[in-house]
């Protein structure tokens, strides 16, 4: 692909699902490195939980949604809002974008439509968690406001630890 890819943002669909496993799982993947087993161990947790069934954990949420970023009929980037106990925040969930469009502005669409819908529901902040091997993602959110709340390690201590970052926005009314 060249210049600006010609990309559709709409919510998930049921006949998004292989591909949004797809894109989640090889996102995860492609940075995983020596913790391979352990981020395999995630990603098969993950596709039990909220990632198997879309339609109940995020659009059947009155202030919750799934989005895919589509191109040429391929699903190239996901990302999903979920409200969390306090009312006034939202977790985001789950965004990737494929490696064959990355640094297209996908991303931006997605954090932009995220924090559109976020703003029309009345959230003031958005949260989300993510992991030390994903320094791209981590890089993303801080160019895009977020900051760091909390940082613990995670996993198979002391062998195969992984830090996991808590950032947050203020979203601006």
């Amino acid at each position: 692909m060249s210049g600006q890819p010609t990309v559709n943002i709409r919510s998930f669909v049921p006949r998004d699902l292989a591909q949004v496993h797809e894109l989640f799982a090889s996102g995860l993947l492609e940075f995983a490195g020596e913790i391979e087993d352990g981020v395999r161990r995630y990603i098969a947790k993950a596709l039990k939980d909220d990632l198997a069934d879309i339609p109940t954990h995020y659009l059947s949420l009155p202030r919750g949604n799934f989005w895919v970023a589509e191109f040429d009929e391929s699903v190239v980037g996901i990302v999903g809002i979920q409200p969390t106990e306090q009312e006034e925040e939202a977790e985001l969930r789950r965004m990737s974008v494929s490696p064959a469009v990355r640094r297209q502005g996908i991303g931006r669409r997605l954090m932009e439509t995220t924090e559109d819908f976020c703003r029309e529901r009345g959230y003031t902040r958005i949260g989300l968690s993510t992991v030390g091997i994903l320094q791209p993602a981590l890089a993303m959110y801080r160019r895009y406001g977020y900051t760091t709340v909390k940082e613990e390690l995670y996993g198979d201590l002391p062998e195969q630890p992984v830090m996991v970052h808590y950032l947050v926005k203020e979203l601006a009314i």
